[in-house]
């Protein structure tokens, strides 16, 4: 597919129908002189979220809805990404908000940095219930990150809507893992790491709602062992990364699982993952199965 100058909005959707509405407005009232469509694949939803998408977008021709069965979040933002015409991808969580001027200001980040393979902004959270302020812009200069890779590996640096990606490069590296079904910009995010540098708009440019019940993000220990499982499996695809990464990673994965395993089980300091903190320094010889091991001390694979 050849791709044209313009951003495909990507939107996952599942069972997020009170608030599809709200993010909808919140992409349609981008500001900015580009190309748009906005792609919602609906992942198996049950709540009637797709039927909402349908009726909103009723008389407009820049929305595609795509219904595929629930394969998880990373799979439907495959989906996004595999059917986008533009030439960059906005993914937008399905009960997210974006600032006005998010996307015309990622898009001005990375044509500033055009080897740059991603852009981020930062992002407020707000209760459900409510509405965010949207504070006043006050633009600081963008941030090129050369050591993408290495400060992904240590903490997970945004959510999906935060981000702004070139699509050739997001289908080039594989999309996200669909390994891991959920918490799918870590497994993308690592990917386009090791790719090309990242660049950072130090603005509030995403809103993120929290105190949804049931909703992913609040399960601490799951969103941990996902994370780590991501990076197992990376690990596990990129046999040949520097000895520094390969430590770096092995004692980010012990040293969550210890503190998840002493908060949460009591163990000691003198327990088997206490000490494989110190092995961590090494690092492991499997420095993947090391941190796949990691991601289940935090929490079991569900089967």
């Amino acid at each position: 597919m050849r791709l044209a100058p313009g951003v495909t909005f990507a939107v996952p959707l599942y069972n997020k129908a009170p608030w599809i509405r709200a993010t909808l407005d919140s992409i349609a009232a981008q500001r900015g002189d580009f190309a748009r469509e906005i792609v919602v694949v609906d992942d198996g939803s049950t709540d009637g979220g797709a039927g909402l998408v349908a009726e909103w977008a009723s008389g407009r021709d820049d929305v595609r809805l795509l219904r595929q069965e629930n394969a998880g979040s990373a799979a439907a933002s495959n989906a996004c990404l595999a059917a986008a015409r533009f030439s960059a991808v906005k993914f937008v969580d399905a009960d997210d908000l974006l600032h006005p001027d998010a996307t015309a200001v990622l898009l001005e980040a990375l044509r500033r940095e055009p080897t740059a393979v991603l852009a981020f902004a930062d992002r407020m959270t707000f209760p459900d219930g409510t509405l965010p302020p949207m504070p006043p812009r006050a633009p600081l200069p963008p941030r090129r990150v050369d050591d993408a890779l290495a400060r992904v590996i240590r903490n997970s640096l945004f959510n999906p809507t935060q981000i702004l990606v070139r699509t050739e490069v997001a289908r080039a590296v594989g999309g996200c893992d669909e390994r891991v079904l959920y918490s799918q910009e870590y497994g993308l995010s690592l990917r386009l790491a090791a790719a090309g540098p990242f660049v950072h708009v130090p603005e509030t440019l995403a809103f993120q709602r929290v105190g949804i019940d049931g909703n992913l993000s609040a399960d601490q220990g799951g969103q941990l062992a996902r994370a780590t499982r991501a990076l197992g499996l990376f690990l596990a695809d990129k046999p040949d990364l520097p000895v520094s990464l390969r430590r770096l990673a092995a004692r980010r994965a012990a040293g969550r699982a210890w503190l998840w395993r002493r908060r949460h089980q009591g163990e000691t300091f003198l327990s088997p993952w206490s000490l494989r903190r110190l092995a961590a320094w090494l690092p492991p010889r499997d420095t993947a199965a090391f941190v796949l091991a990691s991601a289940e001390a935090i929490q079991p694979p569900q089967r």
